[in-house]
């Protein structure tokens, strides 16, 4: 049956239409809740469309000539698609499905809700996937100059694209399927300037240029390491001069090797970016006197740093470090110190695994040492034990501990500092809510549907964990144990969301009940141990 002429310019196409009862077991893309009367088209053979393919209900090809009629739900090409304007979706939320048995070839993609699934290759110049309703999936290749997204693409073959994933990312190149993770680059860097702002790239600004036959990608892309060497080279010439350097929310997850020819740097910003560690070269830059590495997810700082004989600022917030090196204390002329939020909300992504997180317990008793140090800040990092002598500073004028898992306090040996005890109780039982929460704990994280195989490790390890925090501070355990209820009923709920899955749920909780044993060994007799027991059965069926 042919399809009536209709106001798209692919009118004169040769449109088979089917009920969607009669594909139905044909269609590979995710469904939109599609009734068996509704209606699909079918293309068969290689397909050539010298225009803009939109994918909107009700209109260009989906558009109905009696509105009575069952809705275009979706086209089949039963072979190569060539679209040499547009494929185009406004709608976020929901859209067509485009399913093409062979090769897709396009100009310019830009969707929303809309649903495209690709037996063989995608080409594509620019990309652009706007909100997270929609999805792309590719059994081939997926090849663009850029591929800007709200949301991940199956691609069962290699990816060559600048690729942005949205929100605060930065662009990586990806080559053969692997991305380059050592030179990102900004928004601004890959982009034209009219759909960059503070940093983010404006996806339906994307999609409207595209839309409208406009460039959205510069003529040349520059890295951050490569902005920076362009940098450099402006004042390599006389690097002596150079006093103070801002590398600010760059997505470094390296140090640029350039860095170190600024011998007289005094002042180096570089929070906000990636950086696990240091390189020992830090201890080049013998004139620093302030350096600020918050929010970076470091893990420790180098042995080099206590070459830095004239820093004054060390700012470390919003880390993950779980231990100073003793080196520091060659760091004569140190006089602040923030250890606020060590370690910060990412302290899982910035290890790679539940199973190789540290924490700081201990208090660094190389900060009593620092002969100058005039203020010290401890919030938010969980260290159970003070100091076990006094500080050396006779210049010490605020030093506190806020927010952590300390119980006792010396007044004679911990007179210098300010210690939250009251609040350690309450603490403990909030990293709780902080990690054990659908976010981390994730079907993905434990269970393997290709083999049909469970893997408790990264659960379990993360118990571990949380059981460390806990005991003894949170003694005698009721918030912790309301906090253990309240999240996994959360866990419980995304896990079995559709009540389809119980199975996993029952899984899940019947590894963390029977893991008790091994795992309350540590603390004989312990309630929480006992407590969690039955926590647990509650939910493993």
């Amino acid at each position: 049956m042919k399809k009536k002429a209709s106001p798209s310019p692919a009118r004169d196409l040769p449109f088979e239409i089917f009920t969607w009862s009669q594909v139905r077991d044909e269609v590979k893309a995710p469904g939109n809740r599609e009734d068996d009367s509704d209606r699909v088209l079918v293309l068969t053979g290689n397909v050539v469309m010298p225009y803009d393919l939109g994918l909107d209900f009700h209109q260009g090809i989906f558009a109905q000539d009696d509105d009575d009629e069952p809705p275009f739900t979706g086209l089949i090409v039963r072979g190569n698609l060539t679209v040499e304007g547009c494929v185009l979706n406004w709608e976020n939320d929901f859209g067509p499905f485009l399913q093409v048995h062979g090769n897709l070839v396009a100009k310019r993609i830009a969707i929303g809700g809309a649903r495209i699934h690709v037996t063989g290759d995608l080409t594509t110049e620019d990309l652009v996937a706007v909100y997270n309703h929609g999805s792309v999936s590719v059994g081939g290749n997926l090849k663009a100059r850029t591929l800007a997204s709200h949301y991940s693409f199956k691609v069962a073959g290699a990816v060559d694209a600048h690729r942005y994933l949205g929100q605060d990312s930065k662009v990586f190149a990806v080559a053969g399927g692997v991305e380059d993770v050592k030179d990102p680059y900004e928004g601004k860097g890959v982009f034209v300037p009219s759909v960059v702002r503070d940093g983010r790239v404006d996806l339906e600004k994307v999609r409207a240029r595209l839309a409208a036959g406009k460039p959205v990608a510069r003529d040349a892309f520059t890295s951050i390491r490569e902005a920076f060497r362009q940098l450099v080279a402006k004042k390599i010439a006389e690097p002596d001069k150079v006093k103070s350097l801002t590398l600010e929310d760059k997505g470094l997850t390296s140090l640029p090797e350039e860095l170190f020819l600024f011998r007289k740097l005094e002042k180096l910003n570089l929070r906000r970016n990636n950086l696990r560690t240091l390189p020992e070269e830090l201890g080049q830059l013998t004139e620093l006197r302030e350096l600020d590495l918050r929010s970076n997810g470091l893990l420790e700082l180098p042995e080099s740093i206590g070459e830095l004989k004239k820093l004054r600022v060390l700012d470390l917030e919003a880390n993950c470090l779980w231990r100073l090196p003793e080196s520091l204390a060659g760091c004569v002329e140190l006089r602040r110190v923030n250890l606020v939020n060590n370690p910060y909300a990412y302290v899982r992504w910035a290890f790679g695994s539940w199973r190789k997180v540290q924490l700081m317990f201990d208090f660094p008793e190389v900060l009593t040492r620092l002969p100058k140090l005039e203020v010290l800040t401890f919030e938010g990092t969980p260290l159970r034990t003070l100091p076990t002598r006094r500080f050396d500073s006779t210049t010490l004028s605020k030093a506190t501990v806020l927010r952590s898992l300390v119980t006792h306090v010396d007044p004679e040996l911990h007179g210098q500092l300010q210690v939250d005890v009251e609040r350690s109780r309450e603490k403990a039982a909030a990293y709780i809510g902080y990690w054990f929460k659908p976010e981390t704990v994730r079907l993905e994280s434990f269970y393997d549907a290709k083999a049909d195989r469970y893997d408790f490790a990264e659960v379990l390890a993360l118990l571990a964990l949380l059981l460390r925090i806990n005991i003894p501070t949170a003694a005698p355990y009721e918030e912790s144990l309301e906090k253990f209820r309240v999240q996994s009923e959360s866990i419980a709920r995304h896990l079995d969301w559709d009540g389809d899955k119980p199975r996993h749920v029952h899984a899940l909780f019947g590894a963390l009940r029977d893991a008790m044993g091994l795992l309350g060994e540590p603390y004989p007799g312990d309630a929480l141990i006992a407590g969690l027991r039955d926590v647990f059965a509650a939910r493993a069926g």
